[in-house]
């Protein structure tokens, strides 16, 4: 593959997370992680989850449980250092929820990510989630 047509798979893997997720769809949301794929949470407060089954978990428990609604908007997407069958990359996203019980959550974040090539198809092996717009000033 090269490595326009590498980037371009990345670019949709981000954008097929994003659309799965935000359609609550939550074997294939957590199917763009690899078997063994990290999701880091902790600057976000959420946690970290090891393993597709584990993120799996988290989505259903934590998230789809509590959101009636998801938008994720994925911007500034840069994919770095891709070699072989492992990539790195960043992208910032606006994410926009709302609960089951009417609130309203606006987080905008920025997922470092980490990709590898598994069977051909492009999946997360790591993705830190970090918080990248202040609070508003009071």
């Amino acid at each position: 593959m090269s490595h326009l047509a590498d980037r371009a798979a990345i670019h949709d893997l981000n954008t097929r997370y994003a659309v799965a997720f935000d359609g609550f769809r939550l074997n294939e949301s957590s199917g763009c992680w690899a078997e063994d794929g990290v999701l880091d949470e902790r600057e976000t407060g959420f946690g970290l989850f090891q393993g597709r089954e584990a993120i799996r978990d988290f989505f259903r428990d934590s998230l789809f449980a509590h959101a009636r609604y998801v938008i994720h908007v994925m911007f500034n997407h840069l994919v770095t250092d891709i070699e072989g069958n492992c990539a790195a990359g960043s992208v910032f996203c606006l994410v926009e929820v709302v609960k089951n019980d009417g609130g309203y959550v606006r987080s905008h974040v920025k997922y470092e990510d980490e990709y590898v090539r598994v069977d051909g198809q492009w999946k997360f092996g790591s993705r830190v989630i970090k918080p990248s717009f202040p609070g508003a000033p009071s």
